[in-house]
């Protein structure tokens, strides 16, 4: 019982010592978060990222609202000079509500890439962003969305089929009448 509290209480101070990450949360119209189009009916862009992140360890939201249902699609980079250096950032993850974009290095750059992410209509869609500056770093995003075709609801598929079925019973009922008229 005595080795399990006092583990319990290394752990707990240890946490407690370790530098916190930071974490902002940005929206559409900050200067870190641009958006164009009609988030009401058709297309979207953005553009994110953010600059001089100080050094440690850092949790970017990007929170936005679309009033459609659609797709979006995004990638994310950045680069350094020389590793290690005030510049160098490296990015730990990305993630379009929920979703993990796959990562990509190309000598001292990293890329991120997603695509086809589903994004709720009129609810609260999250880009994080999570990553280690070195003193001055700085990544650069942009995102692309697109409306899907609206979805009939079970009670409109019922009512299309009865009326698809009330066309071809109708014409049943012509075809035997004519065969009728010539018989």
């Amino acid at each position: 019982m005595k080795r399990l509290l006092l583990s319990t209480m290394a752990f707990v101070s240890a946490f407690a010592m370790a530098p916190a990450a930071h974490a902002v949360n940005f929206t559409p119209n900050d200067p870190e978060f641009t958006v164009s189009g009609d988030v009401k009916n058709g297309t979207v862009s953005a553009d994110f990222g953010r600059a001089g992140i100080k050094r440690g360890a850092f949790t970017d939201t990007f929170n936005f609202i679309i009033d459609q249902a659609g797709l979006a699609s995004g990638t994310l980079s950045t680069t350094t000079t020389r590793f290690f250096s005030p510049t160098d950032l490296d990015i730990l993850s990305v993630f379009i509500n929920g979703f993990a974009a796959s990562k990509t290095v190309v000598g001292k750059a990293e890329f991120f890439e997603i695509n086809n992410v589903a994004i709720a209509k009129g609810a609260t869609n999250q880009i994080v962003v999570n990553g280690l500056s070195r003193g001055n770093g700085s990544y650069a995003g942009t995102a692309t969305f697109e409306p899907t075709a609206a979805v009939p609801e079970a009670g409109t598929w019922a009512i299309m089929l009865f009326g698809i079925g009330g066309i071809g019973s109708s014409m049943r009922v012509r075809r035997r009448q004519a065969k009728i008229a010539f018989a």
